[in-house]
């Protein structure tokens, strides 16, 4: 299978740091202020995209790279964004918990709890919020959250959804889900795949219209990528690469993050030291990419970009022609 040139030497990639201050909506005119934060979350958000930091900056950035507009919510800590047709949710530390509306109007949301956030997502005009020792809160918009019925031993570390079901993981292998998010569904990958597949921690879990996804590690160490066509049965996709030079190799981190590529029937994986990994549907024809020299924390993406964010407010776009 013929690959296109590594994606690092075609694109002219947009890199734009910004400072964020006070309670207000800001433009940003200095783009070359540096600040001691990252972003730590994105998501696609009309067409453009959302990234929030862990000193409590929200940006705004259009389908061209720009940062529109910029708020700093004061003594938050954001740890994750999640996002629908209408609204963005973003939400990080003592339990705090915003709504954003197309119109940019801020409301908060009552978490009804003082635990940090550890991820989001939107299902059927919910939000669902997952924390340490396996808590998972679930509610309206205008309400405040409730415990969620399901019962699970580890943190609740990624959660994801599309139109008809809603997919989460914890730290000690368990793999959860709902349709209508009152009932709930709990897999313990580790026990049903027991001597068979190698027990794991997974990280983050990602549901497309017709797969899921989850990547994580294994006893070894070694990082694993898992794939499911209704939750029930699982199969490994072996990390191995050819890096640029031509080279095969076997990945030997676990992955960041997660994001599917829908233009091209392709998952990203997210790796340190600003690099990528294609996972294409032909299993021996995974590339890796060295991106960017700066750290990225998250990866997102829309029908034309895909988006790179991270240290000191650190954005890439790499249009998705090129992938």
């Amino acid at each position: 299978m013929k690959r296109r040139n590594p994606i690092s030497k075609l694109l002219q990639p947009f890199v734009l740091v910004v400072a964020c201050f006070g309670l207000g909506f800001s433009f940003s005119s200095d783009l070359n202020v540096e600040k001691e934060t990252d972003n730590i979350s994105v998501t696609a958000f009309g067409d453009g995209f959302i990234t929030v930091s862990e000193n409590g900056g929200i940006n705004w950035i259009s389908g061209d790279g720009e940062i529109v507009q910029s708020k700093t919510i004061q003594d938050v800590k954001f740890s994750t964004v999640a996002s629908n047709e209408r609204y963005v949710v973003s939400a990080g530390s003592d339990g705090t918990i915003y709504c954003v509306d197309e119109n940019k109007v801020f409301k908060p949301i009552r978490s009804g709890t003082v635990k940090n956030v550890n991820c989001l997502t939107l299902f059927k005009n919910k939000v669902l919020a997952g924390y340490n020792s396996g808590e998972l809160r679930i509610g309206s918009l205008d309400q405040k959250l409730e415990f969620a019925n399901v019962e699970l031993t580890g943190n609740i570390l990624s959660l994801s959804s599309n139109k008809t079901y809603c997919y989460g993981l914890t730290n000690h292998g368990e793999i959860f889900y709902t349709s209508n998010g009152t009932e709930w569904n709990v897999i313990d990958f580790n026990e049903t795949y027991k001597g068979y597949y190698q027990s794991c921690t997974f990280s983050k879990i990602l549901l497309t219209e017709n797969q899921i996804a989850v990547v994580g590690k294994n006893t070894d160490g070694e990082p694993v990528l898992y794939f499911s066509s209704k939750g029930s049965v699982w199969t490994e996709r072996p990390l191995i690469y050819t890096d640029e030079e031509g080279f095969k190799a076997k990945l030997n981190e676990e992955p960041r993050d997660i994001f599917y590529d829908a233009m091209h029937d392709q998952y990203l994986l997210l790796l340190q030291q600003g690099r990528v990994m294609t996972i294409p549907s032909c299993s021996h024809c995974h590339q890796l990419y060295k991106i960017t020299d700066a750290e990225i924390h998250a990866i997102s993406g829309n029908y034309k970009n895909i988006i790179l964010a991270g240290e000191k407010d650190y954005i890439k776009l790499i249009s998705t022609e090129f992938l």
